[in-house]
């Protein structure tokens, strides 16, 4: 792992979401976690409790385990998605196959590095969806819910706004 090149050692929050829905996700996500935190170099890291979610946005399969996980890490954004992608694969993802809304047993979704603004084909930080996802807000809200959506809403009001709503916002 290379630490970003300009910045020394300055280690910026990353705030990754954990997710899937075949083999074994509530035993293979601590362990993909865990590979997380080795393969970025994150420092205290910690990782939100397991959520059981129905698949949403025309995913396919069984019922999804998500959970959210921070760190701090100097790692390259754009090298640390490959590293994220090469977990993905290591756990048996196979993108070609799946498809976007394919069932998998991994996926990573790089939600927000500091306050870094990415904006390059497959990278998006911070991810531009993650306030309109309940199973990425539940569980974020555990581990950081101070961390604001672009409205300025942070993860613990978004957390307030699922579970006070009669159905939750559209996901």
């Amino acid at each position: 792992m290379q630490p970003v090149a300009d910045r020394g050692d300055a280690r910026q929050r990353w705030v990754i979401a954990l997710g899937g829905n075949v083999a074994d996700p509530p035993a293979a996500l601590p362990l993909a976690w865990s590979a997380c935190c080795a393969a970025l170099d994150l420092q205290a890291s910690e990782l939100s409790s397991l959520h059981a979610t129905a698949p949403a946005e025309q995913a396919s399969g069984p019922s999804f385990v998500n959970a959210v996980g921070v760190g701090w890490s100097a790692c390259d954004p754009r090298q640390g998605l490959s590293l994220l992608q090469a977990i993905e694969q290591a756990f048996g993802r196979d993108r070609p196959r799946e498809g976007f809304h394919g069932a998998r047993p991994l996926d990573l979704d790089v939600i927000a590095i500091g306050d870094l603004h990415v904006a390059e084909p497959g990278l998006q930080v911070p991810h531009p969806r993650w306030s309109a996802r309940s199973f990425v807000v539940l569980p974020l809200a555990e581990v950081a819910p101070d961390l604001c959506d672009s409205s300025g809403l942070s993860a613990a009001e978004l957390a307030r706004t699922w579970l006070e709503a009669p159905r939750g916002p559209s996901a």
